[in-house]
C-alpha cells in the first residue's frame, strides 16, 4: 500500500513541477513580445476589470490623427505598473494584437483603413487586466 501512495505522491509531484516550468517558460517567452496573438481576444468588459491601485498606462505615439504608411505601427508608451500591473495589452480595434513589456514596440499586420489603439495594464498572469488603459485613433495607408 505504501508503495501505491509513493508512486501516486511522485507522480502528482512531478505534474506540479512541469506545470510551473511551462508557466515559467510562457512568461519567459512573452517578453518583447511584438507579434500578433494566436487566436484573437477582445478588450474585456468593463465590469471585468480589477482596480488599478495605482498602475495607468499614456500612450505618446501613435498621436491622435497620426497616418502610417505599411502594416507597422510603431508605439510608445509611458507604464506605471502600480501594486500589480506588469505590462500592458494592445488592442487594435479591440482586438488583442501585441503585448508589450517595455515603453515601446511594434504593431505588425494592421490593415489599411481608421483604428483605434488601446492599451491595458496587465497583471504577471497576462489574465487580470485592470482598470487601467488609454487610448488613440490613426490611420494606416498601403
Amino acid at each position: 500500500m505504501k508503495v501505491v501512495f509513493s508512486t501516486a505522491f511522485a507522480t502528482l509531484t512531478i505534474l506540479a513541477l512541469a506545470n510551473a516550468l511551462w508557466a515559467q517558460h510562457a512568461h519567459d517567452s512573452m517578453k518583447g513580445m511584438e507579434t500578433p496573438a494566436k487566436q484573437p481576444q477582445k478588450t474585456p468588459a468593463k465590469s471585468s476589470l480589477k482596480p488599478a491601485q495605482g498602475a495607468s498606462v499614456k500612450i505618446l505615439s501613435p498621436t491622435k490623427g497620426q497616418t502610417f504608411n505599411g502594416d507597422q505601427v510603431s508605439i510608445e508608451f509611458k507604464l506605471v505598473k502600480g501594486k500589480t500591473g506588469h505590462h500592458v495589452h494592445a488592442y487594435v480595434d479591440n482586438e488583442l494584437m501585441g503585448m508589450f513589456e517595455g515603453d515601446k514596440g511594434t504593431l505588425n499586420g494592421i490593415k489599411p483603413g481608421s483604428h483605434v489603439l488601446t492599451l491595458r495594464v496587465v497583471a504577471d498572469d497576462h489574465k487580470t487586466e485592470l482598470d487601467a488603459s488609454d487610448e488613440v485613433s490613426f490611420t494606416v495607408k498601403k
